[in-house]
């Protein structure tokens, strides 16, 4: 095996790693789970590889046991043909699984405290050790090509020693056959595996069975394969304490016999090696003398391989250290001083006194001034580890305390200075040590990055959201493989680590108050334990009883829900108390910066400015079917805006529709989508608007008719029509697609302007939802399958139509949409692909556009060359005012349009209301760079001009669609509404 890196030119890498030409993606059963002994799966019974023989392009499936795959030339056209699939599986029956493929990571079994059972000592807690650390560091290519009886890998891996034995296994080469590009050890760090390692497994599958490259896509999707996987180990402690303090009858237990698991695409295929399970009540080495000390093991009776032993010591360092910290803190002794009483060791002793004395351990911290929505803590950890000849005594004592700032907001958690101290080797370098930990057990030190995606998790987890992009890369462009592409430290060995994760914990414990007992500690644990602290998915103590089940539980919830509607539909809410408002400084800079994001996801100065007038200070107004709303004032002045709204007083009207007064709100404002807003971006939300700078600015008088003037009346609409629950994942849909989902459904309320509402202005529900409706004058078009566009959208436009401001099969965002998508330029770009994803999901869109689509397109285009031969006097208005910038003539122009007419959505939907608009308002594409804007021709058109060639328009560019009626009148409505003046001329 080779570890060499690449030149940045890729000289020293194989063409056929270089420039792969096909593409795959792997279909996973639908269950599929290690449970810490066995790997469980469902069966593959059959396969109809016709669903996917009619696709455009070659496509091969790849199947190997339980692996499956397809394989095709582009990225895209392997994801369409990986959903038109059709398998039958067979659920694995009596294998362990029970329908989720998370159960074994994340379950209270694993991770709760059970020390209130009364058969237990009083000190008794389980430690886990998950199988992958995470997904990947950045989304990338995995490229695999196994032939000649030679294996090349192009990888992103943790633990290419690991991943090379794996690959042994499936292929029978031995080590020298087998080559990993960019597996340099200047990426390892000795915690564990990621799921690059499964996406170097599935590549080299696939490859093996066809005989050439392939590439695989390596993101956040992977992190599937991670709660599969769950944990790697798992290790109980129990113990003692006598009244003096001292720890008696120490009993540790480590359940699993490896804390290295194979790759899923191993289990999967039949390839992974067996193993012979052996029960060993041997004297594990501990650092510390206790009375009555157990130790116990399960373990390979073959023995394990050197990375499994390191691997091993770290994870028994982070139990043993976890543990003492955890009884320290039960029983009221210094952490520090607990160590050191049961340490008979004149090395260690001297070596935790030293580092003590280096960090001030004990003293109280220097008064500062800490914002609120930052915690801060301290924690200890201390190893011994054998030398290089596996002696004990000769071995490195190490002592580490670390110092950690977690944002209670946004759960980022940095390590802001660590000491530590080691009595043998070489000095201990500890600002690469830090860096390591950073980046391996905490995720990102950068703002809003943690490592396991989450719904409301901004960008996807990985060390890099930039143009690395996600699950819709350009696939005929090769894969970067260049230098570079990781930035993470040079390896450290095992004794350098091993008290590294234990301290975290501890210095976490410290801060919070709520026990991590498996890592690693990403930012979205760590801020749904802050939001639950009792949520044993954290292993937080909780020291109440066990919740009942059954009928109890169900009454409970029955008079919740009629306690809830009736306080909804009480027509009075009372005020909450203003507060002084808060500081610009007051919160954190990473607090204020995702709230920044909150912000421009919600488009909140979209509808909170007036035309003209001061970013988020209100009076634009809305024209409904019940008379003209103006928003609000929504910076910080006390006595026009929000600057004396406490946090409650926000929250409630965002998740209630309540205001600080406690009058009722109206729905314009929709508080219906904002309500699924997370608490942490809630919270980001707040501070990011009290840092902005006051705008005094009183909002006009709402004008509505009787009855809907009278605010109290809402109470009941709300009864009926709004949920305030907040949004909730669905357990059997992507990652990517929830995250689409929360955007959609919540922070964008995608469905307030494209939803049909009923006579009560509320939002239809179920086959309606997403069908399209007139907004200010304008069509929202359907985001569902009842969509008019003339080239149906793929999940690969619409993102292009999202993140940059138009599609070469659709045209460019204009309108009401133009500044939506100007504020999704602010979103990492794995958000605007989620929305994309979701969006094409309704739609029953495919990944990319076919070559059958852009015949489609050329097709129309050609349609549309010339307009028809009696319509003469929308011809003369098209070519005079139209052509120079709607038809390829060959003359150069600064100003031509990139899409043809003939592909806008606009002139194929059932109303002329957005043609008309184009033409009386014009279009505006700051967004969209190269595009120049369209003017307005409302004072040089008459209505009757407007007419006129808005009919041209349908009949030239949409000749297949039945002819518009009552045009006229829709403009002369149109312009009133815009209140513009007619031509003079006729």
């Amino acid at each position: 095996m080779s570890d060499r890196q690449p030149t940045a030119a890729g000289a020293e890498l194989p063409k056929a790693l270089a420039s792969p030409e096909r593409f795959g993606v792997v279909v996973r059963p639908p269950h599929y789970a290690w449970d810490g002994e066995h790997f469980a799966s469902d069966h593959l019974v059959a396969i109809e590889r016709d669903s996917v023989a009619g696709l455009p392009g070659r496509i091969e499936v790849v199947v190997e046991g339980d692996f499956v795959a397809v394989v095709a030339d582009s990225l895209t056209a392997a994801q369409d043909a990986a959903r038109n699939l059709r398998l039958e599986w067979r659920t694995a029956s009596g294998e362990g699984h029970d329908g989720s493929p998370a159960m074994v990571a994340e379950t209270a079994r694993e991770l709760a405290n059970e020390a209130s059972s009364r058969a237990l000592p009083p000190h008794r807690h389980d430690y886990g050790w998950p199988s992958r650390l995470r997904w990947g560091d950045i989304p990338g290519w995995v490229v695999a090509d196994c032939s000649d009886h030679c294996l090349t890998l192009w990888v992103q891996t943790l633990t290419p020693e690991a991943l090379s034995q794996d690959l042994m296994a499936l292929t029978g080469l031995p080590a020298e056959r087998i080559t990993l590009y960019g597996a340099s050890r200047a990426r390892a760090s000795g915690l564990g595996r990621h799921c690059g390692d499964d996406a170097a497994m599935d590549a080299t599958l696939m490859s093996r069975h066809l005989g050439y490259p392939v590439a695989v896509w390596l993101d956040a999707a992977y992190d599937r394969d991670r709660r599969a996987l769950g944990q790697a180990q798992r290790i109980t402690l129990n113990a003692n304490v006598a009244k003096s303090g001292e720890i008696t009858d120490y009993h540790y237990h480590q359940e699993h016999a490896s804390g290295n698991i194979a790759t899923v695409g191993l289990w999967l295929c039949g390839k992974a090696p067996g193993r012979r399970i052996v029960t060993d009540d041997r004297a594990l080495f501990s650092p510390y003398a206790f009375r009555k000390a157990h130790h116990a093991e399960r373990r390979d009776a073959q023995g394990a391989d050197p990375h499994s032993e390191g691997l091993a010591e770290i994870q028994q360092a982070f139990a043993r250290e976890s543990f003492l910290d955890e009884v320290a803190r039960d029983t009221g002794q210094d952490p520090l001083a607990l160590r050191l009483r049961h340490l008979d060791d004149a090395r260690g002793t001297e070596l935790i006194s030293s580092v003590s004395r280096r960090a001030r351990w004990g003293e109280p911290p220097s008064p500062t001034i800490t914002p609120p929505d930052r915690l801060h803590g301290r924690g200890f950890a201390y190893a011994q580890l054998p030398d290089r000849h596996q002696r004990i005594p000769e071995g490195v004592r190490s002592a580490w305390i670390a110092d950690v700032e977690v944002n209670r907001v946004t759960g980022e958690v940095a390590l802001t200075r660590l000491v530590v101290g080691q009595d043998a080797g070489p000095e201990v370098d500890t600002s690469r040590l830090q860096q390591t930990l950073q980046a391996r057990v905490l995720g990102s030190a950068r703002p809003l990055l943690g490592h396991t995606p989450a719904f409301d998790e901004w960008g996807d987890g990985s060390e890099s959201s930039g143009s690395h992009g996600g699950a819709l890369m350009e696939t005929t462009t090769p894969p970067e493989t260049g230098a570079g592409s990781t930035s993470l430290p040079m390896p450290l060995h095992e004794a350098d680590l091993s008290p590294g994760v234990a301290v975290i914990a501890n210095a976490l414990f410290d801060a919070t108050g709520v026990r991590f007992r498996q890592p690693p500690f990403t930012a979205s644990r760590v801020r749904r334990a802050l939001q639950d602290p009792g949520n044993p998915l954290q292993g937080a103590d909780n020291g109440g009883p066990a919740r009942r089940s059954g009928r109890r539980w169900l009454k409970v919830a029955a008079l919740t829900a009629v306690a809830s509607t009736a306080a909804m539909a009480w027509p009075w809410k009372g005020a909450i108390a203003p507060i002084q408002r808060p500081a610009a400084n007051l919160y954190s800079a990473e607090t204020i910066e995702r709230g920044r994001l909150v912000a421009a996801a919600g488009d909140c100065a979209a509808c909170h400015t007036a035309e003209g007038g001061r970013e988020n200070a209100g009076g634009r107004a809305f024209e409904t079917p019940f008379g003209t709303l103006y928003s609000t004032n929504l910076t910080p002045d006390e006595g026009t805006g929000i600057g004396r709204w406490s946090y409650a007083a926000f929250e409630r009207a965002m998740r209630h529709g309540i205001g600080r007064d406690g009058r009722h709100l109206y729905p314009a404002f929709p508080y219906t989508a904002f309500a699924k807003i997370s608490d942490a971006d809630m919270q980001a939300l707040y501070a990011y608007l009290m840092a902005q700078p006051a705008v005094s600015a009183e909002a006009p008088a709402n004008a509505l008719s009787f009855p809907f003037n009278m605010r109290p009346l809402l109470a009941g609409w709300n009864a009926l029509y709004h949920d305030p629950r907040p949004f909730e994942p669905s357990p059997t849909q992507s990652d990517l697609y929830n995250r689409g989902a929360y955007l959609a459904e919540g922070l964008g309320h995608c469905s307030a302007c494209h939803t049909p509402r009923n006579a009560m202005g509320a939002e239809r529900r179920g086959e309606h939802a997403l069908a399209g409706a007139m907004v200010d004058g304008w069509e929202a078009p359907p985001l569902n399958q009842l969509s008019r566009s003339p080239i149906p959208w793929s999940e690969a436009a619409l993102y292009d139509y999202l993140r940059h401001g138009g599609s070469s099969l659709h045209g460019v965002a204009s309108g009401p949409m133009a500044p939506v998508v100007a504020g999704l330029g602010e979103l990492p770009e794995y958000d605007v692909r989620a929305l994309a994803h979701y969006v094409a999901v309704q739609m029953g869109a495919p990944a990319g556009d076919s070559d059958a689509i852009s015949a489609e397109a050329s097709a129309l285009l050609a349609a549309a060359r010339s307009g028809p031969s009696d319509m003469e006097e929308g011809e003369r208005l098209f070519e005079g005012a139209c052509a120079a910038c709607h038809l390829d003539t060959g003359t150069p122009s600064f100003s031509s349009a990139k899409t043809s007419l003939a592909l806008n959505t606009n002139l194929y939907s059932e109303h002329p209301d957005n043609v008309i608009q184009s033409i009386l308002s014009g279009t505006h594409a700051e967004h969209v760079p190269g595009v120049g804007n369209m003017p307005s021709f409302a004072d040089s058109f008459s209505d009757s001009q407007v007419a006129t060639l808005t009919a041209y328009l349908r009949a030239r560019f949409a000749p297949d669609q039945a002819p518009w009626q009552d045009i006229a009148s829709r403009v002369a409505t149109i312009r009133q509404y815009n209140n513009n003046t007619p031509s003079p001329h006729p």
